[in-house]
C-alpha cells in the first residue's frame, strides 16, 4: 500500500466523522495554562471540542533539561453548558520525570500513556478551572528513578470561545 493511500484512509475518516449530526454543533476553542499533565510539565495547552462529550488535547511545557508534550482525548459529562462538568483524559506523550540514580543533575523525561479523571469548573462566561488525577504507566529504564509516584495531579485555568 503506497504512502498516499495510508494518509487517505484517516483523512476520509475524520472528514466523515466531523460531518456526522453528533459533530455538526459549533467547534469550542480552549487554551489553557497549567502545572502537570496534559500541559507537559509547565506549559500550556490546546483542546477542540468538537461535541458536548468528546475533545481532542495538544499540550507543551518545560520540565528540567527538556520539553515536555502530551496529545490525547477528553470525555465530558454533562455538556458545554453546565457550570461544573466531570471529565476522563487519556494522553499519550511525557508523564514523568526520571533522574539518573547516582546523579541529581541528570534528567531525562519517559514518554508513555497516562489517563486521568477531573473536573472542568467554569467560573466565569469564558473562563474555567481545571483539577485531575492521573495514573501514569511508567517503564523507567535501569539505572534512573522516578522523580514522584505514579499518580500525578494537574491545575490549570483555561479561556473558551
Amino acid at each position: 500500500m503506497k504512502l498516499k493511500h495510508i494518509l487517505i484512509i484517516p483523512l476520509f475518516f475524520f472528514t466523515t466523522l466531523f460531518s456526522t449530526p453528533a459533530f455538526s454543533a459549533e467547534f469550542e476553542h480552549v487554551f489553557g495554562t497549567g502545572i502537570g499533565l496534559p500541559y507537559g510539565g509547565l506549559g500550556v495547552n490546546y483542546e477542540l471540542g468538537v461535541c458536548d462529550y468528546f475533545a481532542p488535547v495538544i499540550g507543551l511545557g518545560i520540565i528540567p533539561d527538556n520539553v515536555g508534550w502530551n496529545a490525547g482525548a477528553r470525555l465530558y459529562y454533562p455538556g458545554r453548558e453546565a457550570k461544573l462538568r466531570a471529565r476522563l483524559t487519556a494522553l499519550y506523550g511525557t508523564n514523568a520525570v526520571i533522574e539518573r540514580e547516582y546523579s541529581s543533575e541528570d534528567y531525562d523525561a519517559e514518554t508513555g500513556l497516562s489517563g486521568g479523571i477531573g473536573i472542568n469548573w467554569r467560573f466565569a462566561r469564558h473562563w474555567a478551572f481545571d483539577a485531575d488525577l492521573f495514573v501514569v504507566d511508567q517503564d523507567i529504564p535501569n539505572g534512573y528513578k522516578e522523580e514522584g509516584s505514579d499518580v500525578k495531579i494537574s491545575l490549570g485555568c483555561s479561556f473558551r470561545w
